[in-house]
């Protein structure tokens, strides 16, 4: 028997993740839950290490650290790096003070400034948080692993994919223009099944980090047209043009600079459908033995099937 501490066990991730622990018998799931133990007050993560070992004997053998704080309205800001950079710096001192062997850290492929122009300060808290954890790998205090995982979708999910769906749902979303560019995405279950398989990869004095996905190079005009038909709607047979489309991004951009909405779409939004966001997933599948298993147009039909649960409930 071991025992596993995860956090963010309630987000879209997590969840997932958490049941597919909690399959092996002989892994024995701690799920760090709020208010008892916050990420902003160490005492209550040392805490929570010490009487996992003292009321099973058990002492925690790796964290997987998922809670974060994702994209926010300007007046959270602070917060965001509070909780993903301090936070984790926090999780980080108790989990060595511990004795744990492994760290296995759920980023972003945001935490790439390559992937993140204009540079957002979620992508920059990941980086930061990441730089922490590579300092303490490299001093031998603790393994680390650094996973950077593309847009995740799935049953549940959030983001951009979300929002797109949802627009094209109410029939809120023009057509989006003919953008050439390609991006990669990853199934919440192949993501699951990578971040378990981190805690037992090989590492060497620097600590490993590896691009997510599954393995696919999407055209976003092609899943919007997906979604479409699955959802029943019109296929329209014209795209809006690039600069007006922009121009939309642009004044929503504002609206949520100045009013308080959370995950307001904007500008970020826009660069994430029209800058090429393909990642080469190769290092992950040859050192993780990682195997993603499926594709979002596979995935789409239960996702759908999803919204229309949450619209008509039983």
């Amino acid at each position: 028997m071991s025992a596993v501490l995860l956090t963010g066990a309630t987000g879209f991730v997590g969840r997932h993740l958490e049941q597919q622990l909690q399959r092996d018998p002989s892994v024995q799931v701690v799920a760090l839950t709020r208010p008892q133990h916050d990420l902003l007050q160490p005492a209550t993560l040392s805490g929570l290490f010490q009487s996992q070992s003292r009321d099973t004997g058990q002492a925690i053998d790796t964290v997987y650290h998922l809670a974060a704080y994702a994209h926010v309205n300007q007046a959270q800001i602070k917060t965001l790096y509070a909780t993903n950079v301090d936070g984790t710096a926090n999780l980080l001192k108790a989990a060595i003070a511990a004795g744990v062997r492994r760290f296995v850290y759920v980023s972003s492929i945001l935490a790439d400034p390559d992937f993140d122009q204009p540079r957002t300060a979620y992508g920059d808290a990941k980086q930061r948080a990441e730089a922490l954890l590579q300092a303490a790998h490299a001093a031998g205090d603790i393994e680390v692993v650094i996973l950077r995982p593309v847009n995740v979708y799935g049953v549940g999910m959030k983001g951009n994919l979300m929002t797109l769906l949802r627009l094209l749902q109410k029939g809120l979303m023009p057509p989006l223009p003919r953008f050439s560019q390609r991006l990669s995405l990853i199934g919440v279950q192949d993501l699951c099944q990578a971040v378990m398989l981190a805690s037992h990869c090989a590492v060497g004095g620097s600590a490993p980090v590896y691009a997510l996905s599954d393995g696919q190079r999407y055209d976003i005009k092609a899943i919007e047209q997906a979604m479409r038909a699955e959802l029943g709607k019109p296929q329209p047979a014209w795209a809006t043009p690039k600069a007006v489309f922009y121009g939309g991004a642009l004044l929503l951009e504002v609206l949520g600079r100045l009013l308080p909405i959370n995950n307001s779409p904007g500008l970020r939004s826009y660069h994430a459908l029209a800058r090429n966001h393909s990642v080469d997933s190769a290092a992950s599948q040859r050192d993780l033995g990682y195997n993603p298993q499926l594709t979002f147009y596979q995935v789409l039909p239960a996702i759908v099937a999803a919204l229309d649960d949450t619209k008509n409930p039983q």
